[in-house]
């Protein structure tokens, strides 16, 4: 890396959340059928890339709910370090991509939200990439509908990032259940 993108990245990360490398935001395929209706409901996230809004967080849920056909709210909630709870309340709305759902919460900026694939039942793989010049600014989320994944469906998520070109190394996984404080499920 030389000295110009060192700044830029220093520049750059201090504007985002996101888990930003040097890169090209790879040729991902959203799921090609995605419906709202059985997508609603609590899910836990199980693992994620590292982003400044999550960290030092455990035990996140994201529950939605229908607002309208094309429209869901979104609550997600985290334990803080603190030992305090995070709620954040937002909407999510249907683009005309298949799986893809423009979020946004309060004093946030807009994002995107891409589903890649899901069984609606146990596991949904969720990720999102802009390119900012040689910069790639990513999120990825493992979520689930209890909170930790057998191997055999954590074999088959890690399989649909990689095949997207998604790096699952980079995938952490998030702490769920012992001591978490959890709100009550819609």
């Amino acid at each position: 890396m030389n000295g110009f993108s060192a700044v830029l990245l220093l520049a750059v990360a201090g504007l985002t959340n996101a888990y930003l490398d040097q890169g090209v935001c790879p040729d991902f395929q959203n799921i090609a059928e995605f419906e709202i209706p059985p997508y609603l409901g609590r899910w836990f996230e199980t693992h994620r890339y590292p982003n400044g809004f999550e960290t030092g967080s455990k035990c996140e849920t994201a529950d939605y709910g229908a607002i309208n056909d094309t429209t869901v709210s979104v609550v997600n909630t985290a334990n803080l370090a603190d030992g305090s709870l995070y709620v954040i309340s937002g909407t999510g709305t249907a683009t005309d991509v298949p799986g893809q759902l423009i979020v946004q919460f309060p004093g946030e900026s807009v994002g995107f939200y891409n589903v890649l694939a899901t069984d609606y039942e146990t596991y949904s793989c969720v990720y999102t990439c802009a390119q900012i010049g040689d910069l790639r600014d990513q999120y990825a989320w493992v979520i689930s509908r209890t909170w930790e994944l057998d191997d055999a469906t954590l074999a088959v998520v890690l399989d649909v990032f990689e095949s997207n070109g998604i790096d699952t190394a980079v995938l952490q996984p998030t702490p769920q259940g012992g001591d978490c404080i959890y709100t009550p499920a819609p």
